[in-house]
């Protein structure tokens, strides 16, 4: 492999970007325009950064750059990156490269990634190490990274969702054929109103279960730039012409993303929930995904003891399988901000997480 041509800018880079990352094993939703447009409207300035040569993109990385309040150092985030062929050693050294003269160019003293890589890959986690990154763990407010572990329903392995269903637990067919006999309907809807009354179930439910809810701006932009793009919908579960549940899938290449839910409480002994992620599965296979994403789960080896082992279980109950990526790393630019950075994450951590609850639960979060 030659010398590959470095190319930095924040100007679009045009479908050529969007091309290369839906076809890369590793790509991902959030390394597409559509998300750089997303977090420019959420206080985030994106970095397109990319190898080329004479026949295209080799290697490319969505970097957000964002700036800490008070101050004139900021860090840069790739969030599900980079995407490269972490088989050529040259690519990589030279994307190494690349990626560091960004980094301090752009004066940040952090450079954080999770890239969309499966735990076993040692020999990647060994090529990150060697450019410069330590793998890392953080929690609660300090984390803006993405779950570890994730449930994935490989639909294209079982021919579609006909081949699907049959394949499921009976269980799991009995709730969707029941949810349809009690009288839910899904519908689809991409409209703004649909965006709104999607945020309020949200933040019912986020108050009502005690766990944050991104604000409506965060949401609009997904709207905005996903979904009015044909890059997903919302789906409405109703029952005599009531909402009782909702959920928001996003599609890109190959995957399709479950990625918020909310309910009214009413539709438990309705199923409508069963009924709504079939929805979504078939809705999206037809739309050309072969992957179902249904995001995170807490633990890699979750125990019916768990808090959250319900939602492991019901994701389960889709065969929707564990998958674990390789975590979080940090290259650290500027040593002595970075140390400031993790004390004030290990110091204030605690009282910031119950002050953010707290403040949830009197209505506070918009």
């Amino acid at each position: 492999m030659g010398l590959l041509n470095v190319v930095v800018g924040i100007e679009d880079p045009g479908k050529a970007w969007d091309a290369f990352v839906a076809a890369a094993s590793t790509g991902h939703l959030m390394q597409s325009r559509a998300w750089a447009s997303v977090r420019s409207d959420t206080g985030w300035t994106p970095i397109f950064l990319r190898l080329e040569d004479g026949t295209g993109i080799q290697a490319a990385a969505l970097l957000l750059r964002r700036r800490l309040p008070g101050t004139s150092i900021g860090l840069l985030y790739m969030p599900r990156g980079p995407v490269l062929d972490w088989n050529q050693a040259e690519q990589v050294e030279q994307f190494a490269g690349a990626l560091r003269q960004v980094a301090c160019e752009q004066g940040v003293f952090l450079v954080q990634a999770d890239p969309a890589v499966l735990e076993e890959r040692v020999d990647v986690h060994d090529a990150l190490t060697h450019m410069g990154f330590q793998r890392v763990e953080k929690q609660g407010l300090f984390r803006i990274l993405q779950p570890v572990h994730v449930m994935r329903i490989p639909v294209d392995r079982y021919g579609g969702p006909e081949g699907l269903l049959a394949a499921l637990p009976h269980k799991s067919r009995y709730n969707i054929g029941l949810a349809k006999r009690k009288g839910v309907v899904i519908v689809p809807r991409t409209d703004r109103d649909a965006l709104r009354m999607f945020h309020q179930l949200l933040l019912q439910g986020g108050r009502r279960k005690g766990f944050p809810v991104r604000s409506l701006r965060f949401h609009e932009a997904i709207w905005r730039h996903c979904v009015q793009t044909g890059l997903g919908e919302y789906l409405f579960a109703e029952h005599g012409g009531q909402v009782v549940a909702v959920i928001q899938v996003l599609r890109f290449g190959p995957t399709a993303w479950f990625m918020y839910g909310a309910s009214t409480g009413e539709d438990q002994n309705l199923m409508a929930s069963y009924l709504l992620q079939w929805t979504g599965i078939s809705r999206s296979w037809a739309a050309g995904c072969r992957c179902y994403d249904m995001r995170g789960v807490v633990s890699a080896k979750p125990s019916p003891e768990d808090p959250e082992y319900g939602v492991y279980e019901f994701k389960r109950r889709f065969n929707a399988e564990l998958v674990s990526f390789l975590g979080e790393y940090d290259l650290v630019i500027g040593p002595r901000a970075y140390a400031g950075w993790r004390w004030l994450e290990q110091t204030v951590q605690r009282p910031a997480a119950w002050s953010y609850r707290l403040y949830q639960k009197l209505g506070g979060i918009t």
